[in-house]
């Protein structure tokens, strides 16, 4: 076996089936584990998809030749409507990826796989009608015109993809680039059948290769929405939903974390003044808005230095990981800008870690410091250290 014949001759087929099995695996395991978690639509599709075009690469590898006989034998059309209906659920399947499915995507769907089952039919009867007593050279000719038909229906279904679905996905430039390379593969492959009866070398190759490019990139395409979506999953675990910041448990964690190894961390305590009576005269959407205002602010001063979080109710705080920074100017600063900016003032506590304490004990000191600047009049700032010591007993028993 030379190479030409182990890529562009008769073995050519096998190996490009072999290399796509390979990624349809990839794509299989990830879609089952999708579909056994999060069981949507959009993964049984996939995976329901991905286990017809392994079937059909499967029947290729036995065959050896993609396209099976080129006398269009009864092989030929099988692997045609596999192509066909395994090409519709893809493509429907990455849809429902991004999409919600609706009855008008349900009933095209149907539609689109009824039409080839239709086309396999009609074909099959044809063909027993018009092939019983045909000469061999009128056998070969008839083959090609039922074939063809299906083919004529897969580039519609290209362009329908290409019009409906594109605008409707995420990765939409990789996903453009997949199905002009699908179109490619197919045009090899039509080009090769009718007009050069399977002899060019060059559309063999095409026929053969591009569908493994063309796989490769549904298997990126998988691999990165697979990416964003435990990105999504991980990220809405760790923030709070109406502000952005990080939420309680996590905070905590980093907070415990920063303390354990002796880093030289600062925690700021902040809290709205006279939350609830905003909230009972003028609604909670207003108390909704200067909440996420606060939290902005606290985030972008907390950007490069430390981590914002939200403790709870109206509580935010932050934690200063940057050893240079000094926490009663980030706190002061913080204070200035909710006053100037947000339409509330805050009351602000800091306290700056020392061997010995834990973070829990750290993060109940600048809760007692903020407790400190709201019984002294709000809208100020305290450090733990400059409580005066009758008055923080009097803040720890509050």
């Amino acid at each position: 076996m030379t190479v030409r014949d182990l890529f562009m001759g008769t073995q050519g087929g096998t190996v490009s089936a072999l290399l796509i099995l390979l990624m349809l695996f990839l794509m299989l395991t990830m879609s089952v584990r999708l579909m056994m978690s999060r069981r949507k639509k959009a993964y049984f599709s996939l995976t329901f998809s991905l286990l017809l075009i392994a079937a059909q690469y499967t029947f290729i590898a036995v065959l050896g030749d993609g396209h099976g006989s080129r006398d269009g034998g009864a092989d030929h059309y099988i692997v045609q409507g596999l192509q066909t209906v395994s090409f519709i659920l893809t493509n429907v399947g990455l849809y429902q990826l991004y999409n919600t499915t609706k009855r008008k995507a349900s009933l095209l769907m149907g539609l689109g796989v009824f039409g080839a089952f239709a086309i396999m039919a009609l074909r099959h009867y044809a063909g027993t009608r018009m092939l019983a007593n045909v000469s061999e050279a009128a056998a070969v000719q008839t083959n090609a015109f039922l074939n063809i038909w299906m083919d004529f229906y897969l580039y519609l279904l290209i362009l329908i993809c290409f019009y409906l679905i594109t605008p409707a996905v995420g990765q939409t430039k990789k996903y453009q680039i997949a199905l002009v390379v699908y179109f490619l593969t197919h045009s090899a492959h039509v080009l090769n059948e009718y007009l050069y009866e399977g002899t060019s070398a060059g559309l063999t190759f095409a026929e053969h290769f591009l569908p493994v490019v063309y796989f490769f990139m549904i298997f990126q395409f998988m691999f990165e929405r697979m990416l964003e979506l435990m990105q999504a999953v991980y990220h809405s675990s760790i923030t709070d939903g109406l502000t952005g910041l990080f939420n309680r448990r996590y905070f905590t964690r980093r907070l415990q974390q920063y303390v354990q190894s002796g880093a030289a961390v600062s925690v700021i305590f902040t809290d709205i003044d006279n939350f609830k009576k905003l909230n009972d005269t003028q609604g909670h959407q207003r108390g909704d808005e200067a909440l996420r205002h606060v939290a902005s602010i606290v985030m972008e001063e907390a950007d490069g230095i430390g981590i914002p979080g939200r403790f709870g109710g109206e509580e935010i705080v932050m934690l200063i990981t940057e050893p240079g920074e000094d926490p009663a100017k980030v706190a002061e600063k913080v204070r200035a800008r909710v006053e100037a900016e947000a339409g509330v003032t805050v009351s602000v506590g800091w306290s700056k870690y020392r061997k010995g304490i834990s973070g829990d004990g750290l993060l109940k000191q600048a809760d007692e410091a903020m407790y400190y600047s709201k019984k002294s009049g709000k809208n100020r700032v305290t450090g733990h250290r400059h409580i005066p010591a009758l008055k923080r007993a009097d803040a720890m028993n509050d």
